[in-house]
């Protein structure tokens, strides 16, 4: 049987575009585009309830409008008791750290990792500069496609929700905020890790705040500090001294 290429996109009807033997869509219109966006932003940020099928009801055109819904209009959707729930876990979300919300925009190069470092410079999308990119270290590519992102969803941007804690970065000179959960194995106790990452500039504390953004985990035992974790997209280490090494 033949395979027939596809030309469109089955979504939008778009060209698709071959970049290294993968077919896309470059239409930043497109509804399945949209929805996978704001798919991932719900489950980086850990709103419990819209997935996929919820996302596609609810008719979205960016992750703005996530926060525009009204319990009502998710009630004519999912029903009272979904959009009950639903309403809080949005509403929840809106305490969510600055490097959190970054890396679930979706952009090109600014994962978790990337998007912590940039963290470490800035508190918010409007103090991102060239500059600063490179000052947390990040590469060219990643740069360009953050400023690019930057300067194409200006309206998104400002009707967002949140509002980060201000803090001024280089009078702290803290790099990171961590969280250590369970027994080490690559130090001889949490006293002697605490030592050495402060001693690199990072802040370690012993609750998973709001303000934390590393947690190390090297045990691993689904720990409830570690679920959270993964619910707000924070970065987990599970080999600490092979990451302070790098």
């Amino acid at each position: 049987m033949k395979i027939v290429i596809p030309t469109n996109c089955p979504e939008c009807n778009s060209v698709l575009i071959k970049i290294n033997d993968q077919l896309f869509c470059q239409n930043k219109i497109c509804p399945a585009q949209i929805n996978g966006k704001i798919v991932h932003f719900a489950k980086t940020l850990g709103i419990k309830g819209l997935g996929e099928k919820t996302v596609e009801k609810l008719n979205l055109e960016s992750i703005s409008d996530l926060y525009q819904l009204t319990l009502e209009e998710l009630i004519e959707v999912v029903g009272e008791k979904t959009a009950t729930k639903l309403i809080n876990e949005i509403e929840r979300s809106k305490t969510s750290t600055f490097a959190t919300v970054l890396s679930a925009m979706s952009i090109p190069l600014i994962g978790n990792t990337a998007a912590i470092k940039i963290a470490t410079v800035v508190n918010g999308f409007d103090e991102i500069t060239p500059k600063l990119c490179l000052k947390a270290g990040l590469g060219e590519k990643a740069t360009q496609n953050l400023l690019d992102w930057l300067s194409n969803n200006l309206e998104i941007i400002e009707f967002l929700p949140f509002t980060f804690e201000k803090t001024n970065k280089t009078e702290k000179e803290i790099i990171g905020v961590v969280c250590i959960t369970g027994k080490l194995k690559s130090y001889k106790n949490k006293a002697e890790a605490t030592k050495e990452l402060e001693t690199l500039g990072y802040k370690v504390v012993d609750t998973l705040t709001k303000s934390v953004n590393i947690l190390v985990d090297e045990e691993n035992k689904g720990s409830s500090k570690r679920i959270t974790a993964e619910e707000r997209g924070i970065q987990i280490i599970t080999d600490l001294k092979q990451f302070i090494n790098n």
